[in-house]
């Protein structure tokens, strides 16, 4: 197990090195206005290092890092509208600056759901090589299909 989480990780930095090196992490916290990214590669650093002795926090972390890359889906959704003036609608400069502002906040909205599901993949993927979730209740699916089959 530990040799191929250790293989497993380095081939995530690889990519995230890959990433930084085309300047898209960059692009990504620079873009997201709300900080939220900063807390999960937070939460995913922390996760990552802790499954080495400890797994049962893995897959909450994992779903925690998507939560909180919607909700800063939701944040920039909101800094996006916040900035439109509805007033100014009526004029072509308005309708440029309300596009402007929505941009902004479209910005934040897609680079924390990224980041969140980025992360999410990343602890996915180690839940699944540390054997974490075994004995978990059944999924939605699974109980379907059990049904379905009686």
């Amino acid at each position: 197990m530990t040799a191929r989480l250790i293989i497993l990780n380095v081939c995530w930095l690889a990519a995230l090195l890959a990433a930084t090196i085309l300047g898209y992490t960059a692009f990504v916290f620079n873009g997201d206005g709300s900080y939220v990214s900063y807390v999960i590669a937070a939460i995913l650093a922390c996760s990552v290092i802790a499954a080495g002795w400890r797994t049962e926090h893995i897959l909450p972390a994992a779903w925690l890092c998507e939560t909180l890359g919607f909700v800063g889906t939701l944040i920039g959704i909101t800094i996006g509208l916040a900035g439109v003036d509805v007033s100014a609608l009526q004029s072509t400069e308005g309708v440029i600056a309300a596009g402007n502002a929505l941009f902004g906040g479209m910005s934040t909205a897609f680079c924390s759901t990224i980041t969140g599901a980025i992360a999410m993949l990343w602890l996915w993927s180690v839940s699944k090589v540390v054997g974490a979730g075994k004995g978990a209740p059944p999924n939605v699916t699974s109980v379907v299909t059990v049904k379905a089959a009686e």
